[in-house]
């Protein structure tokens, strides 16, 4: 009996002791070392507004996991939150987040460019959301609009998650995808923002990407392209970047919300329509948040064309036309301008 006793008396101690231990560490700086987890630095990242799991998984870490050398958090820009503004850029492991009305005129074009590159091209998410993914699943963006907010008062919110450091990580778009909508969903409840959202988040994660078709065969983002034998395309949706590419010819555009902002402003797009020797432009007005689409050709990567000594043949003009006019009436714009072929 009384050994029994005596090993009852143990297993309290022990009970006893393993409790003020634990009151003990965090009185003595335990919870500063938690906020130093990869989980926790998450939490507290861009103003406490993303997603801890995809962000995690997008740098390979999870919940458990502890301090790693490689897991940084950094502010990159000023924060501003407020009940109907918003403009927040953080750095949380390999994730760079960028959350803005979709009027800020960025001028780090390259953080989500798809123009020019061959190797990426612009899918669109599903489910009702105006988004996408790109940079070879690298990056996603997404854009809602806010029903009670004015043109002056920036109409909706994007945001961009980029995870172009670091290897890849194979499965990466559907935590892309998710980081970018359930960011949105946060921003757009902490600045009051009564947002037109998409479906279940699940179902926005675009099963396909591009394809290299037939100009006849084509379906989506290059239907009716007929100034090219053959077409690479993506379906055709209503992301705020859209792209179709006519092999040996043209690469056409489609730009809205954010990302028009951003070429506009870069490039001198400012006009309703133009032409240099590089691109050919048009443009149409849009309800918010896009306010304005914008149309270009291109010349592709690696060519040397220049459209002030070849300017585009009536083929390719209408394929512009037509690409422009497509896209313009899925997201509700108005019928493009006319399209000068140079200045």
């Amino acid at each position: 009996m009384s050994d029994s006793g005596g090993g009852g008396r143990v297993r309290r101690f022990r009970k006893w002791f393993v409790i003020a231990a634990v009151v003990l560490l965090v009185g003595a700086g335990g919870y500063g070392f938690w906020q130093q987890y990869p989980a926790a630095m998450v939490g507290k990242a861009c103003d406490g507004m993303l997603p801890v799991d995809p962000i995690l998984e997008l740098s390979g870490a999870s919940r458990l996991s502890l301090i790693g050398s490689d897991f940084e958090l950094a502010h990159d820009g000023q924060e501003e939150i407020g009940s109907q503004s918003v403009d927040v850029t953080c750095k949380v492991g390999n994730a760079h987040v960028r959350i803005e009305t979709p009027d800020e005129s960025m001028q780090t074009i390259s953080f989500y460019s798809f123009r020019g590159n061959l190797d990426s091209f612009p899918v669109p998410l599903e489910a009702g959301w105006s988004g996408l993914v790109a940079n070879s699943d690298r990056v996603a963006s997404v854009l809602v609009g806010c029903r009670n907010w004015e043109r002056d008062e920036g109409n909706g919110i994007a945001v961009t998650v980029d995870r172009s450091e670091g290897e890849s990580i194979p499965g990466m778009r559907p935590n892309l995808v998710r980081a970018a909508i359930e960011t949105a969903r946060s921003a757009a409840e902490r600045t009051g923002c009564d947002a037109q959202f998409g479906g279940d988040v699940e179902l926005a994660v675009p099963g396909g990407t591009d394809r290299t078709v037939p100009a006849a065969e084509a379906s989506g983002t290059c239907a009716g392209m007929s100034s090219a034998e053959a077409v690479r395309e993506t379906d055709a949706a209503t992301a705020p970047g859209e792209k179709c590419v006519l092999v040996d010819g043209l690469e056409l555009t489609a730009m809205y919300g954010h990302f028009e902002e951003a070429y506009a402003s870069s490039l001198g797009f400012d006009e309703p329509s133009g032409a240099n020797g590089y691109y050919i432009w048009t443009s149409a007005t849009c309800p918010s948040p896009l306010d304005r689409g914008l149309f270009t050709a291109s010349v592709l990567e690696g060519t040397d064309r220049s459209f002030n000594e070849e300017p585009l043949d009536d083929a390719e003009l209408a394929d512009l036309q037509r690409f422009a006019q497509q896209s313009a009436a899925r997201h509700g714009c108005t019928p493009p301008g006319p399209i000068g072929r140079t200045r």
